[in-house]
């Protein structure tokens, strides 16, 4: 069996031609101790058009189930494919070969680290992933246009809760709505910050298919135009299936790797994640494992203040930290026929935003409402706040000692400040 390889050019990526089989590999690396890794993709080039068969999943290429498993999704496309057992293992045994050989030759010169980068501090990190989980009608599409005009002009338009960045254009990718309704959404935002009307944010849309396959494509265009990052809206059509299955969840961010740019993933919390106050949504792999920050995104009732927190941070230990802000839109026009006018985004602070209890918060949930309500309270007036006993409301507080406080008078408890 002949073997065609196409050696790297200008970044870590191999590609295998087999016959009618097309094997992309790229980046080796030590993903775990002991595990050597690469991201693969699959095609099968003996149909018109050539079908996908395996989409950018990470294998450990030391494993032996691993392999049997890719050559398994082989036959499965092609049930009388011969030879699927030992293109995997050719692949492997060369990949690791050239591991080795890299890992020796190849001294990456660390950059200068004075603390976190950022595209919009501090909101959006210069590296891995973030997700915004934003509850339904908490202007989730509205800020993340924001996010994109302020990230590519260096204009602070979300006002008093981040830092005018040097420019940095993104590209926004929409698998939601239309160019017609992010022209409108941007439109007003500049128009709100008193900037020029006019095209400046980078719009990809109408996506159809999940990111794990439009990843290639996309990557290309962040090449050909120097794009520093991405905007992902929504993270429910991206992903193309379950947002709790761990083989998706990984397929998806093994694409957003590939991006090489950091992503801003906009993404729906489901009305029943709403109604019991979750906050860490989609599972374990999307939310913790692989993203470097989580916001949980909710608007106030019978208002337009938005509060964001951080969920999870897996590097800089920011959870908990708060931003919030004062949404103002302006609107012309009448019933069908009306349209956004002008939107603007003043900073609140976010220890006055008051969310409203719902069935299912937690006990720390109620008792962080109550103090909101009536200010620093001893733990047996919280008790009979929210209808529980003074023990466990001790064990709470206790508990969630990133959360409470003590007053400064020794009796009561308060809500512990972000620092910002």
């Amino acid at each position: 069996m002949k073997f065609d390889r196409v050696e790297p050019v200008d970044r870590v990526e191999v590609t295998y031609r087999v016959g009618p089989w097309e094997l992309q590999c790229a980046w080796p690396q030590k993903f775990r101790a002991g595990d050597i890794s690469t991201i693969i993709r699959i095609t099968w080039l003996g149909v018109d058009p050539p079908r996908l068969v395996l989409s950018s999943t990470r294998l450990n290429i030391l494993s032996g189930s691993a392999k049997s498993g890719v050559a398994t999704a082989m036959r499965r496309i092609v049930k009388d494919a011969e030879g699927c057992d030992e293109i995997i293992n050719f692949m492997a045994e060369d990949l690791l070969e050239w591991y080795r050989q890299s890992s020796t030759t190849r001294k990456p010169t660390p950059e200068p680290r004075t603390g976190p980068r950022w595209l919009i501090y501090p909101i959006w990190p210069a590296d891995e992933g973030t997700i915004v989980a934003a509850a339904t009608n908490s202007f989730k599409s509205m800020i993340s246009v924001a996010v994109a005009a302020q990230a590519t002009l260096g204009h602070e338009i979300l006002r008093g809760n981040t830092r005018a960045p040097k420019p940095a254009p993104v590209l926004y990718c929409d698998w939601e709505s239309t160019e017609e309704a992010f022209a409108e959404r941007l439109y007003a935002i500049l128009g709100g910050a008193g900037l020029p009307l006019e095209p400046c944010v980078a719009y990809r849309g109408k996506i159809t298919i999940p990111l794990a396959d439009a990843a290639e494509g996309i990557a290309d265009e962040i090449g050909r135009h120097g794009y520093k990052g991405v905007i992902i809206d929504s993270l429910s059509a991206a992903v193309g299936g379950s947002l709790v299955d761990d083989e998706l969840a990984n397929q998806f961010w093994n694409a957003a790797a590939i991006l090489r740019v950091p992503v801003l993933v906009m993404a729906h919390k489901s009305d029943e994640a709403i109604r019991r106050g979750h906050k860490r949504a989609f599972g374990s792999v999307m939310h913790e494992n692989r993203p470097r920050m989580l916001w949980n995104a909710q608007r106030e009732p019978d208002s337009t203040t938005v509060l964001w927190e951080v969920v999870s941070d897996n590097n800089t230990g920011r959870a908990g930290y708060k931003v919030a802000w004062e949404v103002g839109i302006d609107t012309e026009g009448e019933d069908d026929e009306r349209r956004l006018e002008s939107v603007t985004f003043q900073a609140v602070n976010p220890n006055d935003v008051r969310l409203a209890a719902k069935e299912g918060d937690t006990l720390a949930d109620r008792i962080g409402y109550a103090i909101i309500e009536n200010g620093p309270s001893t733990s047996k007036e919280l008790a009979e706040l929210v209808g529980t006993s003074d023990a466990s409301v001790r064990a709470q507080l206790s508990r969630h000692s990133e959360v409470f406080t003590r007053h400064p008078d020794g009796t009561r408890w308060d809500l512990r400040r972000v620092n910002r």
